[in-house]
């Protein structure tokens, strides 16, 4: 059995995202996957918690966070909040250094096995400067998703 991909739709986005700190951004991206029905109420205290545990902020060309995890997944997805003010989140890389992050890119999955997979198809992304600066630039969502749709192919639904 292949992965199916990763479902979205233009609720899952946001853009100019005004939030103060890491945990704000991730329980509104949770709460949008909840109300779409791809999360139950027990992923965004699991993400919150993973956080802590394995921060995501990754200081790659445009500085990310990735947050993702399967518990309470109902279905695989992916949301994403750009930034024109940076939001702080810990280095993935344990060394307690802040990465000041543009974009975040949250996901669940249902299968933890695909989470490899999934992280090696967005990687190419994450290292595209010019690809990172045009998801913070483009403010339309609907553009967005296409955009995201183009970059990543089937590993998104729509």
């Amino acid at each position: 059995m292949s992965f199916a991909g990763l479902k979205t739709c233009k609720s899952m986005i946001i853009t100019d995202c005004d939030a103060k700190s890491d945990t704000e951004v991730i329980a509104r991206l949770c709460d949008l996957a909840q109300e779409q029905n791809y999360v139950n109420e027990i992923f965004k205290e699991k993400i919150l918690e993973r956080e802590k545990e394995y921060p995501t902020g990754l200081a790659t060309v445009v500085p990310i966070a990735i947050p993702h995890i399967h518990d309470g997944c109902l279905s695989s997805f992916f949301s994403i909040a750009t930034f024109d003010t940076p939001v702080e989140f810990s280095a993935m890389d344990g060394s307690d250094e802040k990465v000041m992050t543009q974009i975040v890119f949250l996901f669940g999955i249902t299968d933890p096995s695909y989470q490899t997979a999934v992280l090696r198809k967005f990687s190419m992304i994450f290292q595209n400067e010019e690809m990172l600066n045009s998801y913070i630039s483009i403010k339309d969502r609907d553009l967005l998703l296409d955009k995201l749709k183009q970059d990543l192919e089937d590993y998104i639904i729509l």
